[in-house]
């Protein structure tokens, strides 16, 4: 599933999986150090459901599509 991770100042196009659970899932973005203001979450609207995922979520791991991706990931929280 593809969502954003919005903000006042950024937001980021994420992916997981369909069935993780909100548990797994708000343990991988703890680990996200934004660059900017983030601070939630929302669907995609029609115009953003083409754009490419920045950050990937699994069940036991995240990471950034591309070095350009405004944020940092922590190793380990």
């Amino acid at each position: 599933m593809k969502f954003i991770l919005n903000g006042c100042d950024i937001s980021f196009i994420a992916e997981a999986p369909e069935d993780i659970t909100l548990k797994q899932l708000l343990k991988q973005c703890d680990k996200i150090k934004f660059d900017y203001c983030a601070c939630g979450i929302r669907s995609l609207n029609r115009d953003e459901k083409h754009l490419r995922s920045e950050i990937i979520i699994n069940y036991d791991s995240i990471r950034k599509t591309s070095e350009d991706v405004a944020c940092q990931i922590k190793e380990e929280i």
